[in-house]
């Protein structure tokens, strides 16, 4: 299985720009939970995005931040919305609840 069609086109648009927002990350939020809801597994997604080459593509900072949103939002730990705001805030995507 290859990275499912959303994600894929969704981090190839974000990786075109020359930093990521945080409205990417959000939307990256919303296509990983939608992806979930679909029965895609938490490991499928970040093994699809470890063989991606948006590894080049992205610096290692937000790279992992990406890791770190698909994991927080596959889970429940942070909504889309969530992670829009612990972004503009400079959070670390970390909940605090």
């Amino acid at each position: 299985m290859r990275i499912p069609i959303g994600l894929f086109l969704l981090l190839a648009c974000a990786a075109a720009s020359a930093e990521m927002t945080c409205e990417q990350y959000g939307a990256l939020a919303q296509e990983t939970v939608r992806l979930r809801d679909q029965g895609a597994s938490l490991a499928r997604l970040l093994a699809d995005i470890e063989r991606g080459d948006m590894k080049r593509r992205v610096t290692a900072h937000e790279f992992e931040v990406v890791k770190d949103v698909i994991r927080a939002s596959f889970s429940g730990a942070l909504s889309p919305m969530e992670v829009v705001e612990a972004c503009k805030l400079g959070g670390t995507l970390v909940p605090t609840r």
